[in-house]
C-alpha cells in the first residue's frame, strides 16, 4: 500500500512540474528565427563573397556589420565594407534614408562634415548568395530539402549541426516574393540555377554560418555573356544582443545644399 501511494505521488508530481529545459531549446530553427525577428535586438554578421567571372579570376568582397531586428524583419543596419583597406565604406541604413562615409563623399563634403546622406526608400538584406537568411519561409524550404545532416564545429560559442542540400532559385522564389536577381524575378534559365547550400545551426536552433555556391548563366538580360560563379560564406553571431542603431550626429552630416555633386550620384549600399 505504501509503495503504491509513493508511486502515485511521483506520477502526479511528474505530471504537474513543467520540464526545466529552456523554452528556446524546444524551438525548431524556423520558430527560433521568428522569435529573433520580433525581439527588438540584433545580430552581428561577417561575410566573404567570391565572384568568379569569364576570365577565371576570383574577386573577393568582405563585409561586416550588425542588423537591428523587430516587427518580423530588419529595421536598421550598420555595415562596413573594408575594400582591403583601399577605400573603406561605412553605411548606416534606415527605412527612409542611409548615411555613408566613403571616398565618393570625402571628395564632396564641406570641411567639418564626415557623413553624406541619401533620403530614399531603402530595403534591408541579410543574404547568403541569393538566400535571404531573415525569411522564415526560405529557411523552412532549405531545411525541408536537407540531403545530409551531421554534428559540426563550434561557432559563436555553441556546438552546431551541419545541414546540407541543393535548391533552385525558382524554388526560393516560390517562398520569397522579395527575391530579385538585379531588379527582376528569376525566370527561365535563372529559375533553374542550382544553389549548393550549407547551414550550421546552433543548439539554440539559430543559424551560425551559411555557405552557398552557384553558377549563373551570365548577367540577367545579357545571355551572350559567359556564366559566372558566386560563392558566399556568412558567419552570424551575438543573436539577441541589445541593439539600437543611431544616425550620426547631425553636425557631422552634410545637407544636400552643402554637397558638391556635379551630375553624379552615390552608389546605394548593396
Amino acid at each position: 500500500m505504501r509503495l503504491w501511494a509513493l508511486a502515485l505521488t511521483i506520477t502526479l508530481v511528474a505530471a504537474i512540474v513543467p520540464p526545466s529545459a529552456p523554452a528556446e531549446a524546444r524551438l525548431d530553427p524556423v520558430a527560433a528565427l521568428r522569435v529573433q525577428l520580433e525581439s527588438g535586438n540584433g545580430v552581428t554578421f561577417s561575410s566573404v563573397t567570391i565572384f568568379t567571372a569569364w576570365d577565371g579570376k576570383p574577386r573577393t568582397t568582405r563585409r561586416s556589420g550588425v542588423h537591428e531586428l523587430a516587427h518580423g524583419g530588419i529595421i536598421a543596419s550598420e555595415l562596413l565594407d573594408p575594400e582591403d583597406g583601399k577605400d573603406p565604406e561605412h553605411f548606416i541604413i534606415f527605412p527612409d534614408r542611409y548615411y555613408e562615409q566613403s571616398s565618393f563623399w570625402r571628395k564632396r563634403l564641406p570641411e567639418g562634415k564626415s557623413w553624406g546622406v541619401v533620403k530614399d526608400k531603402q530595403s534591408f538584406t541579410l543574404t547568403c548568395g541569393d538566400i535571404r537568411l531573415t525569411n522564415p519561409a526560405t529557411l523552412k524550404a532549405l531545411l525541408a530539402g536537407t540531403k545530409a545532416r551531421h554534428p559540426a564545429g563550434v561557432y559563436d560559442g555553441t556546438r552546431t549541426t551541419l545541414h546540407e542540400g541543393i535548391i533552385t532559385l525558382g524554388e526560393i522564389a516560390m517562398v520569397d516574393p522579395d527575391l530579385r536577381i538585379g531588379t527582376s524575378r528569376p525566370t527561365g534559365a535563372y529559375a533553374q540555377v542550382r544553389i549548393n547550400w550549407k547551414l550550421w545551426i546552433g543548439q539554440d536552433q539559430l543559424v551560425r554560418r551559411c555557405h552557398s555556391s552557384s553558377w549563373y548563366p551570365g548577367f540577367l538580360g545579357a545571355d551572350d555573356l559567359d556564366p559566372y560563379q558566386l560563392v558566399d560564406d556568412v558567419r552570424l553571431s551575438r543573436w539577441g544582443r541589445p541593439t539600437d542603431i543611431k544616425p550620426p550626429a547631425p553636425d557631422q552630416v552634410a545637407t544636400s545644399d552643402e554637397i558638391n555633386l556635379p551630375g553624379e550620384a552615390p552608389v546605394a549600399p548593396r
